[in-house]
């Protein structure tokens, strides 16, 4: 069995171009960009300040600005992880023009802890798949790419999302290999004409300027990414109920009188 990856990176690329898919795409960048931002002030601040455990012992006021730059940065990423979730739901659903709110609302709380969780369990597996010479860990990569997809859109817990992915992907895992491949040197293309706003760092503007150019590229990539495994998700969820009723169909058959 096979997907048609062609069809499935364009209609990805339909959707990222849609108006919530610019509109999703516009909220990752700022909330990235000023979560950046932080990131930089902090340093330049810390460097003026001659930053240096003497003067922390001696002045502990100086840690208050990058202890709120924490606290904001955290803020702004718990924003990050829902709007990633609330992005799968978007392109699983027929929606393109609006961002419903029960998409960033329903059941939140738990996707949003069992995304986190999920996320370091995932990266280990797939990192001792890797060290087992590196095949497991790329095939664990593809059997279990959707489990996200599960626990955003059918509010399951991150291990049977996992169980239901490794199943939904069964048969499809080489074409599902072949689309992460596309899509990957699709990414690093963008990363490449992007990076080079990395040629004007080395200055507060320079560095700001780079920075710019670095979150347009990543919200890009991320709201495409994610139009691409919703398709995907969305395609072979459909032929999985498709071949689910016609089993049952043909079982209900068995055993039935002859007219």
């Amino acid at each position: 069995m096979s997907i048609n990856v062609t069809n499935i990176v364009k209609q990805g690329y339909r959707r990222t171009i849609e108006r919530n898919g610019l509109v999703l795409m516009g909220v990752i960048f700022a909330i990235s960009l000023v979560n950046g931002l932080l990131g930089i002030s902090v340093s330049q601040w810390m460097m003026s300040q001659q930053f240096t455990p003497g003067s922390v012992e001696a002045n502990p006021t100086l840690l208050v600005p990058p202890v709120v730059a924490s606290v904001v940065s955290l803020v702004l990423g718990i924003g990050l992880l829902v709007v990633s979730i609330a992005a799968i739901r978007v392109f699983v659903s027929d929606e393109t023009e609006r961002l419903p709110r029960e998409y960033f609302t329903r059941n939140i709380g738990w996707a949003a802890i069992n995304v986190v969780v999920g996320a370091i369990v995932f990266g280990i597996i797939v990192a001792l798949g890797f060290v087992a010479f590196i095949i497991p860990g790329i095939f664990l990569l593809v059997a279990l790419a959707f489990w996200t997809v599960y626990v955003a859109v059918e509010d399951q817990n991150f291990i049977t999302a996992f169980r239901s992915s490794w199943r939904l992907t069964r048969g499809y895992r080489f074409s599902l290999f072949t689309l992460g491949v596309a899509v990957l040197l699709l990414t690093a293309l963008v990363n490449a004409v992007f990076g080079l706003g990395d040629l004007a760092s080395g200055s507060l503007t320079g560095d700001i300027v780079a920075l710019v150019f670095a979150q347009a590229a990543s919200a890009i990539t991320t709201v495409f990414s994610t139009a691409v495994l919703a398709t995907a998700y969305t395609e072979l969820k459909t032929r999985d109920d498709n071949e689910r009723g016609k089993t049952i169909s043909e079982d209900s058959t068995v055993g039935r009188p002859a007219a």
